[in-house]
């Protein structure tokens, strides 16, 4: 299987190293200029090569890291992109839990899938604990990291993908749903009627 990597952030990078180790075939662009990340794609091997932008969508998963700025521009260059699944990446997020229809409807995240509506857009995210007496989680064996993904067969693959790089995946989409249907059905409250209503 093929990665792709459109854009260089920690978990993309952290990701890219994760998969040439694992023994994928990485294609990384940065929209920003492929300079800035050669010395560090060089590190990761042979498995892993710097490439254009069509190169790196032209994988069978595509990790996206980009900032607001660049998406729409760098989005619109794209090639055909129906079918592909492409794990959308954001920053750290301190309490997944909570957050969900924040994340859902985070403005990147509503932006890659407004503008690439046939493709499979899985968010993915990576928790922070900032609990005192929590251990750090980077120096586990297997870090947990929490997608949410629409489509099944897409959500199953991505699964998959991140056990291959020891990640333990919590699939947060069955959560969000109920959530959002919480939401749905919750009555609105009137306010109550005083004595001179």
């Amino acid at each position: 299987m093929r990665i792709g990597i459109i854009g260089i952030g920690s978990l993309t990078l952290e990701l890219a190293i994760r998969s040439a180790r694992a023994g994928y075939k990485i294609t990384l662009h940065n929209p920003r200029g492929n300079s800035l990340v050669g010395e560090v794609t060089a590190k990761m091997g042979s498995n892993a090569t710097l490439g254009s932008l069509e190169k790196a969508a032209a994988a069978d998963i595509i990790l996206l890291f980009l900032a607001k700025d660049d998406l729409e521009c760098v989005l619109k260059k794209l090639p055909e992109m129906s079918g592909k699944i492409i794990l959308h990446t954001s920053s750290l997020i301190f309490d997944p839990h909570s957050l969900l229809s924040g994340i859902t409807h985070a403005m990147t995240y509503k932006i890659t899938a407004s503008l690439l509506p046939e493709a499979h857009i899985v968010k993915l995210f990576n928790p922070i604990d900032l609990k005192a007496d929590s251990k750090c989680t980077a120096h586990t064996n297997r870090e947990e990291i929490f997608f949410i993904a629409d489509h099944k067969a897409s959500g199953n693959c991505t699964r998959n993908f991140l056990k291959t790089l020891n990640f333990t995946p919590i699939d947060l989409t069955g959560r969000l749903h109920l959530q959002n249907t919480a939401m749905k059905l919750k009555p609105v409250m009137r306010p109550r009627r005083g004595p001179f209503s």
